[in-house]
């Protein structure tokens, strides 16, 4: 059967009767206000809808004066749900909000004008990477099964009762409805995670399956009708596909009832080939990837996705001519990456909460040692929002504050850098070697180098 395509197919089935005619109200949303507390984060307002997964959201960059105020104004032509540092919002055509948004506190938030109250409401939802209601394990306090389901549906029914006080669109009450069902579930589902955090019981696939088996019916009975693919328009909901048709869950009881909708089995597959995408960049595998996929009966608005990434990760390519940036050292001082030019390069993406980053420090220190007599350059760059925590970290390890940088993560968009740790290698005229290097410790980066050492000579 023919598909149609991906925005024909959203448009259609997220038609509430709350839609308003085209005429009826501008499409420009106008906000200003104010950000604290921001530090080095990245002063962005991220759009969450299906798009944004696969990188190709349309983002807004927020340029504040010198007291953090911001005023912007962008076009939007449907109702969608941003992220704003940690606060979520949901904005639609024609919306004038006035906020203060403080990074380190979203509940502390404020809002005025068309909507606010809504935004309000989203200030106060659970996180789901913490596991919703129990906020990082901080709420789970004993190995009773019990308890965690009391807290879930206690938290729920509180929210609830706030949303159904709230005079809303029929779309927005729908998906926060549907919010609601997700929080509990991911409460519930978190739990043997937290719980072995806290020596409650040793955690293991099997032991999940074992701790959750015993609440079953709650997590059936309230995950029934939650596969629809209107749903596809909330984040949450498409962070948590592929828990609601866990194999290993499934052996047990759990969402037996739950199936993908070829519209979300399309979806998995689209976000599959951008996942190796952008850990890998774009190798000779993944245009083969590419080839097939867009040879494949996939929806037009997908195939036109997976052309844009290419076009994007093309310009990734050795060979290409590296795209400069600017960093700040701990002294504060700005140094371009260009300026590094004329030897070999070999920058470390890092920060200070990342284990993987910290785990591969030393073989980067031995690195800068053992080639200290050669033409290349060392360069760590931490992405680190908190720079207090950054400049202690220097201290405690003794690092040269002139020689350890640091940049905005928003300043790398065009290095697609999603995850860290992440190493580029960039050759003596600027040019891109891999932005995909691999670590320090792996043996194959001395090759590289020492590969590129013997052509520079």
């Amino acid at each position: 059967m023919k598909k149609s395509s991906l925005l024909f197919y959203l448009l259609i089935s997220l038609c509430f009767v709350s839609c308003k005619t085209e005429n009826s109200v501008s499409n420009e949303v106008w906000l200003k206000g104010k950000l604290v507390n921001w530090g080095n984060a990245s002063k962005v307002l991220s759009a969450q809808n299906l798009e944004a997964d696969f990188g190709l959201g349309k983002d807004i960059i927020i340029k504040t004066n010198q007291d953090n105020e911001f005023d912007i104004r962008f076009e939007l032509n449907e109702p969608t749900y941003y992220s704003l540092g940690r606060n979520k919002l949901y904005l639609s055509p024609g919306d004038e909000l006035q906020l203060e948004v403080d990074y380190k506190d979203p509940e502390a938030a404020v809002f005025n004008g068309t909507n606010a109250a809504w935004q309000v409401y989203l200030a106060g939802v659970a996180f789901p990477k913490s596991g919703s209601y129990l906020e990082g394990g901080r709420s789970l306090k004993s190995a009773d099964v019990a308890e965690t389901v009391a807290l879930a549906q206690s938290k729920t029914e509180e929210r609830k009762e706030q949303l159904r006080a709230l005079e809303t669109s029929s779309e927005f009450k729908a998906l926060e409805e549907m919010r609601l069902k997700l929080d509990y579930l991911n409460t519930l589902l978190s739990m043997p995670v937290y719980g072995s955090f806290k020596d409650y019981w040793e955690y293991s696939e099997v032991k999940k399956a074992e701790i959750l088996a015993q609440i079953k019916d709650d997590l059936n009975e309230m995950s029934q009708g939650l596969m629809k693919n209107e749903y596809m328009k909330h984040p949450n909901f498409r962070d948590m596909l592929h828990e609601l048709v866990a194999a290993n869950l499934k052996e047990v009881g759990i969402f037996t009832h739950l199936e993908f909708t070829p519209f979300m089995a399309e979806y998995d597959e689209m976000g599959a080939f951008v996942t190796q995408l952008e850990l890998n960049g774009l190798t000779n595998e993944m245009q083969v990837q590419a080839k097939e996929f867009l040879a494949a009966d996939h929806a037009l608005d997908y195939k036109e996705m997976v052309n844009a990434k290419l076009k994007e990760y093309a310009a990734l390519k050795t060979g290409e001519p590296a795209f400069d940036v600017l960093f700040k050292n701990a002294l504060g001082e700005e140094k371009p990456l260009s300026d590094f030019k004329g030897q070999l390069t070999y920058v470390d993406l890092w920060a200070t909460w990342c284990g993987p980053c910290i785990a591969e420090l030393p073989a980067f220190e031995q690195l800068k040692e053992d080639y200290k007599d050669k033409p290349v350059h060392f360069v760590p760059v931490s992405i680190d929002t908190d720079l207090e925590a950054w400049q202690k970290y220097l201290e405690k390890h003794d690092l040269p504050k002139d020689k350890e940088y640091v940049i905005n993560r928003l300043d790398l968009s065009d290095y697609k850098v999603i995850t860290i740790p992440r190493y580029l290698l960039l050759d003596k005229d600027f040019n891109i070697v891999t932005v995909f290097a691999t670590v320090p410790s792996d043996p194959e980066t001395r090759k590289i180098i020492d590969q590129y050492l013997e052509i520079s000579e």
